[in-house]
C-alpha cells in the first residue's frame, strides 16, 4: 500500500524499487497499481440522481448474464485475465459466487434501467471487513460512453448513506481512467495505491 501520488516522493520510489528487484528475482514481473477511493461524511454528501436510469432488483440468473455482458471491453485488468483464463461464462459464475460471498447484503445490489425500460447495467454495493464498498459495477457495452457510471457510483453511495454509512470505499485500476474520474465526480478521494506485483500469466 502507497499514499496517493507516491511517484513524487523520492523516498517512497526507493522503497519501492527494492521491493520491485526482490519481486522480480522471484518471477513476480507483471505489474498493477490499484487506486483507492474513499467517500466520507461529513465532508462529502450523497451524489443525487439525474433521473437517466431506474434502479431495481434482479435474480442471481440476471446478474450472472451481466456480469458475462459487461465483461466483453472491460477496462478492468482482473477481469481481462479472468476471462482470459476460463472464458466468460465460467467468469460470470465465479464472480457471482464471489459477491455472493462477501458481507453486504444480497439485497442491495441493483440492475439499471433507462427510462424507456432497456437495461443499462448494474451496481452492487457491498461490504468487505472493513465496512462498505462499491462492490462491481457495469454498463453495457453498447451504452458506454454516456457517462452512466456516475450514475452506478452516485447510486451505491446513496445505498450505503441511506443505512447511515459514513464512509464508502472503492478501488479501480489505475489505467481504468473512466472510472477513475466517475469516483472523483461523485465526491470520492484517492487515499491510497495498491501496488501488486505478479507473475505474468498468473492471478495476482
Amino acid at each position: 500500500m502507497l499514499p496517493p501520488g507516491w511517484e513524487a516522493d523520492a523516498s517512497v520510489v526507493a522503497q519501492v524499487e527494492w521491493r520491485r528487484a526482490a519481486a522480480a528475482s522471484a518471477g513476480l514481473t507483471r505489474e498493477l497499481e490499484r487506486l483507492r477511493f474513499e467517500w466520507r461524511r461529513p465532508g462529502a454528501v450523497p451524489p443525487p440522481a439525474d433521473g437517466r436510469l431506474r434502479f431495481g432488483p434482479a435474480s442471481d440468473e440476471v446478474f450472472r448474464e451481466l456480469f458475462a455482458s459487461v465483461a466483453v471491453g472491460s477496462l478492468d485488468d482482473f477481469t481481462q485475465r479472468d476471462v482470459a483464463r476460463c472464458g466468460i461464462s465460467e467468469h460470470a459464475r465465479e464472480t457471482l459466487d464471489y459477491y455472493r460471498s462477501l458481507p453486504g447484503n444480497r439485497s442491495w445490489w441493483r440492475v439499471a434501467r433507462t427510462a424507456e425500460g432497456q437495461l443499462a447495467g448494474f451496481v452492487i454495493p457491498s461490504a468487505n471487513d472493513g465496512g462498505p464498498v462499491v462492490g462491481y459495477l457495469g454498463v453495457l457495452p453498447a451504452l458506454r460512453g454516456h457517462g452512466l457510471a456516475d450514475e452506478l457510483v452516485a447510486e451505491a453511495t446513496r445505498s450505503h448513506a441511506a443505512r447511515g454509512a459514513d464512509r464508502v470505499r472503492a478501488d479501480t485500476d489505475s489505467l481504468n481512467a473512466p472510472m477513475a474520474a466517475a469516483f472523483l465526480r461523485a465526491g470520492y478521494r484517492v487515499t491510497a495505491a495498491r501496488l501488486v506485483l505478479s507473475a505474468r500469466g498468473g492471478e495476482g
